[in-house]
């Protein structure tokens, strides 16, 4: 599902990876583990698409990505949570939530601001994932809660909830 072969990424310099291979098959749980500076973080950027490799490829369902800009990669199914949460602080966890809903959304906005019922009824169909999702994770209770209000753990859990609600077929 998801192999990368010789990668190479090298900032200046410093070479962050090295030749490295992995092959990920579907429905498989892989742990990766390391020191601080082993390069794991950017092995996650280079596979979702942050960072373009030096040397070597990366294929997604046999479609070669390691040149596709990450909004691509992510449209493709391959989605990621962050060791920091990238979420938007001043908004609600919900809307936090629906905002990883944005590929799967067909109105545009002329169209949700002149409330279409077509736009309702995708509105309301966004929200029944996104209160899914919610219920999934137990975060029903602080639904209307701005993240910025948070812990570290309870944005981590909806850090997951927006790659979750991007429905991809792998998630990193």
């Amino acid at each position: 599902m998801l192999e990368a072969r010789d990668l190479t990424l090298k900032f200046g310099g410093v070479t962050a990876l090295s030749e490295i291979s992995v092959d990920i098959g579907h429905q498989e749980l892989v742990a990766l583990i390391g020191p601080n500076g082993a390069g794991k973080s950017s092995l996650l950027n280079v596979l979702s698409g942050f960072y373009r490799p030096s040397k070597g490829s990366v294929r997604f369902e046999d479609r070669d990505i390691g040149r596709w800009p990450v909004h691509r990669v992510a449209r493709a199914g391959l989605a990621r949570t962050f060791q920091g949460t990238h979420l938007l602080p001043h908004m609600s966890v919900l809307d936090n939530i629906l905002a990883g809903r944005f590929m799967h959304m067909k109105s545009t906005l002329a169209q949700a601001f002149f409330y279409y019922p077509f736009t309702h009824r995708e509105e309301v169909a966004h929200r029944t994932v996104a209160e899914e999702i919610l219920s999934f994770l137990e975060l029903e209770h602080l639904r209307h809660h701005p993240v910025g209000a948070l812990g570290y753990g309870m944005r981590k859990r909806v850090d997951l909830g927006r790659a979750l609600a991007m429905e991809p077929r792998m998630l990193l």
